[in-house]
């Protein structure tokens, strides 16, 4: 997610863009402003990258006012649920910046075109303005053109299939080594973990997410490493989030997490999901060895 210094430079850039949009107060009572709503956000999804809707902020000037309606994260994405095809997820924070209330909904589209999925039309009357009316219809593109939120033409479907079949080149391969000492009836094991971009782009916003299957515990995460199992139900879980971009052909030190397994375990099991803006998500298993080699896996 986006941090707060970021959000303060979106604010105070003023600017709005193809990945940016301002919004004083988000209102989602009706079916008509659930509809505004889900335009909005495959407006910005199009843009084939992350982009940020920020509410409590006035739009055109981006001076921060603050929203009056708070949300949560479960009840935006509910409303997009079975409205948008390919499936669309978006993170969502209230946070204080500059001493006002700003609300900030992170969409990554990873996957574009986003199309309206709905039955047939979706709308009513707008909270805002009971006489006015507004609808969505199945099979419809939205775009974002500069700071305006429209039906796409031609000219924005090609750049959307270039968008999906350009940028999505980067190519990440993880790898590791391990060390290994016992540690009463357990083992204690250090995991280097190493990441290599073999696709033909920079990968950007990197970032991996592992959960381990039969760790016992996490004795320590270096560097950028976060144990974050507290979020997954305490089942051993670690993540990081890369600020450096990673350029092919190198192997980039990622530092790693140390771990305790039982003294019969051959073998780390784990589910691995890692990706970055330039690259469609990959989430699998990942093996690692438990044998003093220092080699690569």
């Amino acid at each position: 997610m986006i941090s707060v210094s970021k959000i303060k430079q979106l604010i105070e850039k003023a600017e709005e863009g193809p990945t940016l949009d301002y919004k004083e107060d988000l209102l989602l009572e009706t079916d008509g402003d659930k509809a505004q709503f889900i335009k909005d956000v495959l407006s910005l999804s199009n843009s084939g990258g992350t982009a940020h809707l920020l509410i409590g902020v006035e739009d055109g000037t981006g001076k921060p006012v603050g929203f009056k309606t708070p949300h949560k994260v479960e009840q935006l994405n509910q409303i997009l649920k079975d409205k948008c095809d390919p499936p669309l997820r978006l993170e969502y924070r209230e946070i204080k910046v500059m001493g006002y209330k700003i609300g900030v909904i992170e969409i990554n589209g990873e996957d574009p075109p986003y199309i309206v999925s709905v039955s047939d039309r979706f709308g009513s009357h707008l909270s805002a303005n009971p006489q006015k009316e507004f609808y969505i219809e199945r099979g419809t593109v939205f775009v974002r053109n500069h700071n305006m939120n429209e039906g796409a033409k031609r000219a924005d479907l090609d750049r959307l299939h270039k968008v999906q079949y350009v940028t999505l080149q980067a190519d990440l391969q993880l790898s590791h080594e391990v060390s290994i000492k016992p540690s009463d009836n357990l083992k204690e094991v250090d995991i280097k973990f190493f990441l290599t971009n073999v696709g033909e782009v920079i990968a950007a916003n990197t970032y991996v997410w592992m959960q381990f299957k039969n760790v016992r515990e996490i004795v320590q995460c270096k560097g950028m490493w976060r144990n974050i199992s507290k979020l997954n139900e305490n089942i051993p879980t670690v993540q990081i989030v890369l600020q450096v971009p990673l350029v092919r052909p190198i192997r980039n030190d990622c530092e790693g997490v140390a771990v305790k397994v039982d003294s019969d375990v051959e073998q780390i099991e784990s589910r691995v999901i890692m990706g970055s803006t330039n690259m469609r998500s990959k989430d699998g298993t990942y093996a690692i060895p438990l044998k003093e080699t220092n080699e690569s896996k």
